[in-house]
């Protein structure tokens, strides 16, 4: 996978959509047919070019034939110990 520009916890998600890819035997294109988009989307998502929001991950996990909830908790325990708490950025001590 091609680190993306984005953090820790965008890498795991775009390893989730690619674990999804993978899960379901379909090609990029194909997955990108199925949610009616252009066919270079997904290759954009993969590469870190582009992001995805809650509403496109429901319909990837659909499009894959994977349940959108059990695929979310999946991905929130993946990423919990990267994502910053209130109060600081990723990288960066609390201010005192």
């Amino acid at each position: 996978m091609v680190a993306s520009m984005f953090t820790a916890a965008h890498d795991a998600l775009v390893a989730s959509v690619v674990r999804l890819l993978h899960r379901a035997n379909m090609t990029q294109r194909e997955l990108a047919h199925a949610l009616g988009r252009e066919h270079n989307l997904i290759g954009r998502i993969e590469t870190g070019q582009r992001r995805i929001d809650l509403i496109e991950w429901v319909s990837i996990c659909r499009a894959c034939g994977a349940d959108p909830e059990s695929e979310t908790v999946r991905l929130i325990r993946s990423i919990t110990h990267v994502v910053p708490t209130r109060g600081r950025v990723a990288g960066k001590p609390k201010r005192k």
